[in-house]
């Protein structure tokens, strides 16, 4: 009788998705389908984390999604929270009800980009007047930017224009001013507020010795056309991201007399406003071509150019065709190491989670989705907190449900032939070592000869009680010694030269991650 042998993918996941080479010729750390989990610091695939609803009444919103979020701070150091949704702006809603801020302003969208700066945030989005919120005088206060005379500023004769075709889509607080960009009637031109030290609160307006002022980046560009998307502040310098260019502008300290053009970035641009991110020492963005680190470009604008999201650049580009780009939206939390990219309004809405803890030798990084969530807009804050725009008001990413509700954490690995791909193979067991809570029900899953058909086998972990640190939770710190770590086997059957293995987990509770998988077989006939 023929000896069992086996084989053992230590670390499950650990290199994340690809869904772009053979699954024959993959890694076994690399997996097929990696769905609702994250990669812990451990190199473990985790559940993600669920959500909870934290706002008590929606007031006016109703059942729509909130499609911004911004963390606003006071000079008093006090917290607000503002966020639009059903062609409102909205004040609160964090353990509260959502407070009606709006002007008396006609709003037909929700994707409005907000900036913070001294007890004002600005709000921008295109076809719509600029709108200012603020509590300096104590009571918030939101209005329009154009009619807007308060601080003694005169704001009718906006340097950037007046009416809805001069309305900026992107803002940027950055360098003691305000910065805009991307109106319908000056696509290529920046404009930017006096600075934080006039008389008055920074001003867009002119005349006299104010220091507002705009410049036009048309004629750097190829064919001397393009459209600004977006704006980000980085290592001293102003980023402006155009849908086919990136421009670098330095002296944005003192634009009016030391701002030139440092460096332009032909062939690669932006194409989602809100999938800007500032990670610390980069920024990420998306491009036409994939996630890309600003980075890593400026480095290779001269040779072939590498991006983040090299490993699943085809299931990118489908979500892509598939969303208007407004709707896309993303967040980094410093936190849980973690980029989201999200697409809401795809038939089956998907985030994918880059983890940038630890990037793959190729510079990509490692990537799992989160399907089925819809993330209508995030807002990674201070405190270490992750909100969320849902339907009804905001959500935290917490806990281990989806507002009370269960969901399925789903792991495949690639093909395996055991480096001998035309000898059967008799499939016998499989054993997985796992941590969680008790009495997690999953269910194994084994396949044959690349079919979607496969074999399932229960599998139940023993019963115990879990816990954890108060701020250092599942996947960020290590477990108290009341986890379970189970060593489970399960009798399986089946037959083939290509083996693929996995499970399904229902999530309800309790967190639950992956730390080895075991498979023992049995050699048959070579054909």
């Amino acid at each position: 009788m023929k000896q069992l042998s086996s084989a053992a993918v230590a670390a499950p996941g650990f290199y994340g998705l690809n869904t772009q080479e053979s699954g024959a010729v993959l890694s076994d750390g690399f997996a097929l389908v990696a769905s609702n989990c994250v990669i812990d610091k451990y190199g473990r695939l985790g559940a993600r984390k669920g959500w909870v609803q934290k706002t008590t009444a929606t007031g006016g919103l109703g059942s729509a999604p909130l499609y911004s979020i911004f963390e606003y701070l006071n000079a008093d150091g006090t917290f607000d929270y503002l966020s639009a949704g059903n062609n409102k702006l909205w004040r609160g809603g964090i353990g509260a009800t959502l407070t009606d801020i709006t002007p008396t302003m006609t709003i037909t969208d929700n994707h409005w980009q907000m900036a913070s700066l001294n007890d004002h945030c600005l709000m921008t989005q295109k076809s719509h007047l600029p709108v200012l919120f603020s509590r300096e005088s104590g009571s918030p206060v939101c209005t329009t930017l154009v009619g807007h005379a308060a601080h003694g500023g005169d704001y009718t004769s906006p340097v950037f224009g007046t009416g809805t075709s001069n309305a900026p889509n992107t803002c940027l607080a950055a360098y003691g001013r305000f910065w805009v960009a991307g109106s319908t009637a000056s696509p290529t031109t920046v404009f930017w507020s006096t600075d934080i030290a006039d008389t008055h609160f920074p001003t867009f307006n002119t005349g006299g010795a104010r220091t507002s002022g705009s410049i036009n980046i048309a004629s750097k560009l190829p064919n001397n056309t393009d459209e600004i998307v977006a704006l980000a502040a980085h290592n001293g310098f102003l980023v402006i991201f155009c849908k086919q260019n990136i421009v670098i502008l330095s002296g944005a300290e003192t634009p009016a007399t030391a701002m030139t053009i440092s460096d332009v970035i032909p062939g690669i641009g932006c194409i989602a406003r809100d999938s800007v991110q500032k990670t610390g020492n980069d920024l990420l963005f998306l491009s036409a071509s994939g996630v890309r680190s600003l980075g890593r470009t400026i480095q290779e604008k001269s040779m072939p150019m590498r991006d983040i999201s090299k490993n699943i650049r085809d299931d990118l580009f489908d979500a892509i065709a598939n969303t208007e780009a407004k709707l896309i939206k993303s967040c980094y939390s410093e936190k849980f190491g973690f980029y989201l990219l999200s697409f809401p309004s795809t038939a089956s809405p998907i985030v994918y989670c880059f983890d940038l803890k630890q990037a793959l030798p190729d510079g990509a990084s490692r990537v799992t989705t989160w399907n089925s969530y819809a993330g209508y807009a995030f807002s990674a804050n201070r405190d270490g907190s992750l909100y969320i725009g849902k339907p009804a008001g905001i959500g935290e990413y917490t806990g281990y449900q989806d507002n009370g509700l269960k969901y399925t954490f789903t792991y495949y690995t690639n093909y395996f032939d055991f480096d001998q791909p035309t000898t059967n193979k008799i499939i016998k067991k499989l054993g997985f070592v796992l941590i969680g809570g008790g009495g997690q029900r999953f269910v194994a899953k084994i396949g044959f000869d690349y079919s979607n058909k496969y074999n399932s086998y229960p599998v139940l972990m023993e019963t115990g009680a879990y816990a954890e640190y108060n701020i250092g939770e599942y996947n960020i710190a290590e477990y108290s010694s009341g986890v379970v770590i189970d060593d489970v086997s399960v009798a399986v059957g089946g037959q083939g030269k290509i083996i693929q293995m996995g499970f399904e987990a229902e999530v309800s509770g309790s967190p639950l991650s992956v730390q080895k998988m075991d498979i023992f077989i049995k050699q048959g006939k070579t054909y």
